[in-house]
């Protein structure tokens, strides 16, 4: 999401209105500890920890501004507990969440979350902002996307990359976003 809205709607001109973000219950609880043999078993505490993950998405897109619906994508061994537990978790964050059984029940599995989303679009909202002015220096959209969507406590750049970051910016390459390459391991 923060390339998309940093980058791709940045240079584009595009304005969400909206974000639709996907969650299963299996990928929270193993994000929680679970190892994939066991995530058909209930597990209520893994599924609290691995929660995590959701929460960090949803703080991240509100702080763009947007309005966060969560689609659980619904699995025939997700626990009514499990459901109403991430519930919860998404509602004290501020946002909704919408059980998916579209891949059971084809586009009548999903209608709830279409006419959820519509209805928020019917608001005519546009509080959409961007992570960072263009006019900021390259480290400082670097430190700013590193601590407000990773949370890194800071960012280390050797003489070296300093020098090439000020020759880029020389260049006049320095009102550009950046993108920052990461592992599945560095959000949550």
């Amino acid at each position: 999401a923060q390339k998309f809205l940093d980058i791709k709607c940045r240079l584009s001109g595009l304005r969400p209105k909206c974000v639709v973000l996907v969650a299963t219950i299996r990928s929270l609880k193993m994000n929680g500890g679970v190892a994939k043999i066991d995530l058909g078993a209930e597990n209520v505490e893994a599924l609290v920890r691995g929660a995590v993950n959701v929460q960090r998405h949803i703080e991240n897109l509100k702080g763009y501004g947007l309005p966060v619906i969560v689609a659980l994508n619904h699995f025939t061994g997700d626990t009514v507990a499990e459901v109403e537990t991430i519930r919860g978790i998404v509602a004290a964050m501020g946002a909704e969440l919408h059980v998916c059984r579209h891949w059971a029940e084809g586009g009548k599995g999903a209608e709830d979350l279409a006419r959820a989303v519509i209805a928020r679009l019917a608001k005519r909202e546009d509080k959409f902002q961007l992570l960072y002015d263009d006019a900021l220096p390259l480290l400082a959209k670097i430190e700013m996307t590193a601590s407000c969507i990773y949370r890194a406590g800071g960012v280390e750049a050797r003489p070296a990359i300093r020098a090439q970051l000020k020759r880029w910016e020389d260049a006049g390459f320095g009102r550009l976003p950046v993108c920052i390459a990461k592992t599945q391991y560095s959000f949550s």
